[in-house]
């Protein structure tokens, strides 16, 4: 991956977890050029993906401030367009987990694919029902290389990107999502607790981190009125 990319993905992520607060001045370019090691050209890069992105807005002869995300008094509001967690897009909330399953085994065939692994690469898969402050909130599908990081059940009871990220030093970066509606199967029923062809939402979703690696491959089900995702479009101008 390119260096800028990188540094993007590095601050992105601590604007997204709230290191560097809404509103408030993003450090100077000569303190990322420093800590970072690079020319301030390679610098402007990463902070124009920033303002793409629309996470930064800069001030002439002020700096470079992190732009305020909407405010929406609704928790269950997830961001479609970061690629985030429960843990990141409801930091505030009280967020449980409860595995209904953990295994590993050999790929499937999509899964092979997806993940751009062969056949004989093993996965881990496990299945849990998320909830936030008590309320279930979607159940989880999870397909993960066992070569990503070792897991178990204590850990799927928190935040599986924060481990990763503290043990594997896996930043989720980038990723791919598939959005449509289903109704509810009769196991998607008996852990979102819905009657059996109720809507759904779905949520596919490939994870990449900040080398280009798939390591995730999952799906997200969402009780349809109890879910609102937003999609927020920020034109280039130039």
């Amino acid at each position: 991956m390119y260096k800028y990319r990188e540094i993007y993905s590095d601050i992105k992520r601590d604007i997204l977890t709230n290191h560097y607060r809404a509103g408030t001045l993003l450090p100077t370019q000569e303190y990322f050029a420093e800590k970072y090691d690079v020319s301030r050209i390679t610098l402007k890069k990463a902070l124009n993906l920033l303002e793409n992105d629309g996470l930064v807005f800069s001030k002439q002869g002020s700096g470079t401030y992190i732009r305020p995300q909407i405010d929406n008094s609704d928790s269950e509001l997830l961001p479609l367009d970061l690629p985030v967690g429960v843990t990141y897009s409801h930091r505030d909330q009280k967020i449980s987990s409860q595995t209904l399953s953990f295994d590993a085994r050999l790929p499937l065939a999509d899964e092979q694919q997806n993940l751009n692994i062969t056949a004989s690469d093993p996965v881990y898969e496990f299945k849990r029902v998320r909830s936030i402050n008590d309320q279930i909130y979607s159940l989880e599908h999870v397909i993960m290389p066992t070569q990503v990081a070792p897991l178990n059940e204590e850990i799927l009871q928190g935040s599986v990107y924060d481990y990763l990220g503290h043990v594997a030093k896996l930043q989720l970066t980038d990723a791919r999502r598939i959005i449509y509606a289903d109704q509810a199967n009769a196991e998607i029923s008996a852990a979102l607790k819905i009657d059996e062809g109720f809507p759904i939402l779905v949520i596919e979703q490939i994870a990449y981190d900040q080398k280009g690696t798939a390591f995730e491959f999952s799906k997200s089900y969402f009780i349809s009125n109890k879910s609102k995702f937003s999609l927020d479009i920020h034109l280039n101008r130039k």
